[in-house]
């Protein structure tokens, strides 16, 4: 089976399933054997590429957090905490494995990485809201960013740059973000990794 870009989920995104299959299936056919057919002919591999895609992200994205709780300068915590993965130079923090936004540009995203996660955090939902300190692993192909998806099965690759940013980084005042939502001001502990190729 062809492995399809699993960042875009292939037309299906989080959340919205439900909204597809009313809106193309349930409302739209009146007979039961026109919903039938069209249900086969591509909600199935709609259904299909998300499963893949989400399964495919899922479990990169554990190998990946595994791999961090092993370096030696990170305490993984032993129970799920909301908001809290690692321990990182005796600081919690949340760890997000993301994609550049689509709407973000890539030369200002490794210029500036704390202006990327001042984004990150004003631009999150509501239901996912947190004001958490967050570390985030961001993978980016500067020359094909809607390739970037590709880095996360590059183990070798990521698994050294997970190494060679643990080994050299240390928590600081200079980590200390401050950003708005929803009117409210709030300051967090942030590291960026821009996983680039």
């Amino acid at each position: 089976m062809l492995m399809r870009n699993p960042e875009k989920n292939e037309g299906l995104e989080e959340g919205q399933l439900d909204q597809k299959i009313q809106a193309e299936y349930v409302r739209r056919f009146v007979r039961y054997d026109e919903l039938l057919n069209n249900v086969k002919a591509k909600l199935h591999d709609d259904v299909t590429n998300y499963v893949i895609c989400t399964w495919y992200n899922h479990w990169t994205t554990v190998l990946i957090e595994e791999h961090i709780s092993t370096h030696p300068k990170v305490i993984p915590t032993i129970k799920n905490i909301k908001g809290i993965d690692i321990f990182f130079d005796n600081q919690p923090f949340d760890l997000k494995v993301t994609y550049l936004p689509r709407e973000y540009k890539p030369i200002d995203a490794v210029k500036s990485p704390s202006d990327l996660a001042i984004w990150m955090y004003e631009n999150q939902g509501a239901q996912r809201f947190g004001a958490d300190n967050r570390l985030f692993v961001v993978l980016l192909d500067k020359e094909n960013p809607e390739r970037s998806w590709e880095l996360k099965r590059s183990f070798a690759l990521v698994f050294q740059k997970i190494d060679n940013f643990f080994d050299k980084e240390t928590v600081s005042k200079d980590d200390e973000i401050v950003f708005t939502f929803k009117r409210k001001t709030y300051t967090a502990v942030t590291k960026v990794l821009m996983m680039t190729k």
